[in-house]
């Protein structure tokens, strides 16, 4: 998935900004002759020797949408590989997507800020504003040089220009330093890659610092906030109950993802014999979930935002980036490996306090590095099924969480106590469910026990007791025969 509808809409109607181009297409049958060659390759360079952007091609300046041809899209898409391999020196990665609004079809080009300076027959651009300007001999130097340095520096411990150690609040990183640190707090948020001086005299907050240690993260990296909605139904076109984008510091967000959760997801709750909460999610592993989407994501994607959807059936957490350091989504549950080191370092010191699902959590993050096993058990106690991993267009991880289901039915289980084939009554049943609730009941004179469900899909664990007779345990699924008692005399 790339940017959602509802931000392209809002784009159209503002107009060009420093990170969103619009270009009108001029074709001549089915080539296109406008913009050129060299003006396509001078507009991507320069969004990459910027900060990244968006380039809407079949749009123009005024916002309004062209409705390219498949046949035009398809040529359009040849003209920017080739501008891309051949004419930019050396080859830019973009990603081409085929966009329709309103039923008027467009093509959206995402543009990653680069770790290289891509040049022209010579002549480099780099995105100032909403303009586009070459640079000079010495600008194209310091460049080039920058981000020489950035290729062996993870992004979120890169320098944020224009800000520097005023920029940090003192009340969100003075709880993360030591005694000795909080004595010279410069050099110990230093240390923690908080801020660096980027080789130079001047102090700036990295992109960890910003996300960690500002309030408003988003003023300088606006792709860092999570866009949570609700929808009515299985899909997106099913309408919205609730909608929040949520800013702030990494912490508050995953705080404010798990409270929107919790308000917008459905409890069922009954009294057998005392009252017993049954939620679609588990608070836990929806924590573990979000602390992982914030923790890990990809913050190079100047354009792209964690989106949290909550639907009737699912929740869906879908996270900016291919996974890091070549894990495979096999080898998620063993391995150990981030993107982004500063970010994870502070979250294993950064107290957790009172997020839901943080229980017997000391802080945000463990260096055990259990959350995906976590996930796992607990949305597999709790629905039944397994959560779903997969990576969507190779620039996204995308979490399912399945629903637990949470209709009840009078009598959708029945257990038969029996010895010798002769029904018993009084015997006392106990149900334990591994999402950690129970229900105990008796037999009846057809040696019969019955209990509501939740779902058919758990699996449970069944012990009956009587007088004279030896408990058994039996352990399946509801749709099983479950359970029986043996006589001491014929075992």
């Amino acid at each position: 998935m790339t940017i959602p509808d509802s931000e392209i809409i809002q784009q159209l109607s503002l107009g060009e900004v420093s990170r969103w181009e619009f270009k009108q297409i001029v074709f001549k049958g089915l080539t296109p002759e406008n913009p050129s060659r060299n003006d396509f390759a001078d507009e991507l360079g320069a969004f990459a020797n910027g900060i990244g952007g968006v380039l809407l091609c079949g749009v123009t300046d005024e916002g309004q949408i062209q409705n390219l041809s498949r046949e035009q899209m398809i040529a359009l898409d040849h003209l920017l590989a080739e501008v891309c391999s051949d004419t930019l020196d050396p080859p830019l990665n973009i990603a081409v997507y085929h966009r329709e609004l309103d039923g008027k079809k467009f093509i959206l080009v995402e543009v990653p800020q680069s770790d290289s300076v891509h040049e022209r027959g010579g002549q480099a651009y780099i995105r100032r504003g909403s303009s586009t300007r070459r640079m000079n001999a010495d600008q194209r130097l310091r460049l080039a040089q920058n981000r020489a340095q950035n290729r062996f520096i993870s992004f979120d411990k890169r320098a944020v220009s224009q800000t520097g150690f005023n920029t940090l609040s003192e009340s969100l990183w003075e709880s993360l330093l030591s005694t000795t640190g909080s004595a010279d707090p410069r050099n110990a948020l230093k240390s923690m890659s908080l801020l660096t001086s980027n080789g130079s005299e001047i102090d700036c907050a990295t992109v960890a610092g910003v996300l960690l240690c500002t309030k408003s993260p988003h003023q300088w990296l606006p792709q860092a906030t999570i866009v949570a909605t609700h929808y009515r139904g299985l899909d997106r076109t099913s309408g919205q109950l609730d909608s929040q984008e949520i800013f702030g510091p990494l912490h508050a967000q995953v705080s404010d993802a798990l409270r929107f959760v919790v308000r917008n997801m459905r409890v069922a709750a009954r009294k057998r014999p005392g009252r017993e909460d049954m939620p679609q999610y588990s608070e836990r592993a929806v924590f573990e979930a979000v602390v992982n989407a914030v923790a890990h994501r990809d913050y190079s994607m100047s354009q792209r935002r964690i989106r949290l959807s909550m639907f009737k059936d699912r929740l869906e957490i879908e996270s900016p980036g291919q996974l890091p350091n070549g894990m495979t989504i096999e080898g998620m549950v063993t391995s150990l490996a981030t993107r982004n080191e500063a970010i994870a370092s502070v979250f294993m010191r950064m107290a957790v306090e009172t997020v839901p699902g943080s229980t017997n959590r000391q802080y945000l993050m463990e260096r055990r590095g259990d959350g995906v096993s976590i996930i796992l058990k607990e949305t597999q106690e709790i629905a039944g099924v397994l959560p779903k991993y997969e990576l969507i267009n190779q620039s996204s991880l995308l979490l399912t969480i399945p629903a637990a289901k949470l209709e009840l039915s009078p009598a959708d289980a029945t257990i038969t106590v029996h010895s010798n084939g002769e029904p018993l009554s009084n015997v006392h049943v106990l149900v334990i469910f591994p999402n950690k609730t129970w229900q105990q009941t008796t037999t009846n004179d057809s040696g019969e026990a019955t209990f509501g469900l939740y779902t058919n899909d758990l699996p449970m664990t069944v012990y009956a007791a009587a007088e004279g007779f030896t408990a058994s345990i039996m352990s399946g699924h509801l749709n099983q025969v479950v359970s029986c008692l043996n006589s001491p005399n014929n075992p």
